[in-house]
């Protein structure tokens, strides 16, 4: 497997191309006769280890198998672009939200009530609808060589959009309130987040405190994360644009169509 992989990253390096496959023709490649959850993950992680970007994600989510052998699937090498450019045509009243003003009054004693009465509401003034959102989602992936199961608290999807139906755009881990002013709890709460990069083709991350929001690139390269937005409860309202251009519906969307086309 290893030289199949190696092979597959000389020619996407060496082209500068990506590739589009089948995803039966992948297993095949891999001198796999039919698909297995340990040989999507072989596959995944043998590619990743030599900096292969495989989008969508091959793997089994939840009970099922989001991809048909017939669909097909993007390998790349390709930096991608920044996603940090700044952009400010919502509109004057986007934020014009009283949600926003009672935040600050608001306590959220559980990571539940984190997660259903902050999290939530966020991602809908994000643009997700809840038939985006797929909360508690395992899958199978390794720890090291041990293979494992891996739950995230919301991973978001473009429900209504075809071409990236099996495309997870971004994964939210929450904390319970004020968990993230320790140091040592966020990085954690941070490597949580990039354990999930790999398994499931994700490039960006949202993790929150309700205190604390913050967005990570989970895929600057296969080892790394950058985070590329933070800031407190209080001052949500004020750069809610900020934190929409990054990690909302449409821009997400529009940025895996052209990491897939």
């Amino acid at each position: 497997m290893i030289k199949i992989a190696s092979q597959i990253a000389k020619d996407i390096i060496t082209s500068g191309n990506v590739k589009r496959v089948k995803v039966r023709t992948l297993i095949k490649k891999f001198g796999f006769k039919k698909r297995t959850e340990d040989g999507a993950r072989s596959i995944t992680q043998e590619l990743s280890e030599l900096e292969i970007y495989l989008n969508p994600s091959i793997m089994k989510i939840g009970d099922r198998w989001k991809l048909s052998f017939d669909d097909r699937v993007t390998l790349s090498h390709e930096k991608r672009k920044d996603q940090t450019e700044s952009k400010n045509n919502l509109g004057k009243n986007f934020n014009d939200d009283i949600w926003f003003d009672d935040l600050g009054d608001r306590e959220f004693r559980t990571e539940r009530e984190v997660e259903t009465k902050f999290v939530i509401p966020l991602l809908s003034r994000l643009g997700y609808a809840e038939d985006d959102r797929y909360d508690g989602m395992t899958f199978k992936a390794y720890s090291g060589s041990r293979p494992t199961i891996l739950e995230t608290d919301c991973s978001l999807f473009a429900s209504d959009n075809e071409l990236l139906d099996n495309q997870v755009l971004l994964v939210v881990e929450a904390k319970r309130e004020d968990r993230l002013v320790k140091e040592v709890e966020l990085a954690k709460a941070q490597k949580q987040t990039k354990s999930y990069a790999i398994w499931l083709s994700c490039h960006f991350g949202l993790v929150t405190d309700s205190r604390k929001i913050q967005v990570l690139d989970l895929f600057p390269n296969i080892g790394g994360m950058n985070v590329l937005f933070e800031c407190h409860i209080s001052d949500l309202k004020n750069r809610i644009n900020e934190l929409y251009y990054l990690v909302g519906k449409e821009p997400l969307v529009e940025y895996y169509e052209n990491l897939v086309a």
